[in-house]
């Protein structure tokens, strides 16, 4: 990160926007659901001529640390990654296909993905036992290293 972009982090007005975006994420990272570590805004992508609080909202996104980093670290070899699969087995006509189907996509926000989840999981007898299986293990864990 230039000094230059990191002197535009301390902007009143990207802190105004980034408190917009934490809150509006319920103070979750929307990777792990972290909500105790440091949270951070990670622009999903990066327009030019842009200042970081001119961005829309759907291009800003809480997360941790942690998963910051990795988005960070991964993000562009996964997408190095599919656009070699896209290019090998796919044809332009194809690519458009896909393209128009994510972007008319109702993307679900990330916590009515997990209350979904849930609701399946707890439907199902033999992943309510191994649900229950974890987290016995896990609080006798717990109890043992506070003993």
């Amino acid at each position: 990160m230039t000094s230059e972009y990191s002197e535009k982090l301390k902007d009143p007005h990207w802190q105004r926007k980034r408190l917009e975006i934490i809150e509006r994420d319920e103070w979750t990272c929307q990777i792990c659901f972290d909500s105790e570590s440091t949270l951070v805004v990670h622009h999903r992508r990066y327009l030019s001529n842009t200042e970081p609080w001119d961005y829309p909202d759907e291009l800003l996104v809480t997360l941790c640390e942690d998963c910051h980093e990795v988005e960070r670290s991964e993000r562009h070899g996964n997408e190095e990654d599919l656009l070699s699969m896209l290019r090998t087995n796919f044809f332009a006509d194809d690519i458009h296909t896909f393209a128009t189907g994510f972007y008319e996509m109702k993307l679900l926000h990330s916590h009515e993905i997990v209350a979904s989840a849930y609701e399946w999981a707890l439907s199902n007898p033999d992943i309510q036992r191994e649900l229950i299986e974890r987290y016995l293990y896990q609080l006798k864990g717990n109890i043992h290293a506070e003993g």
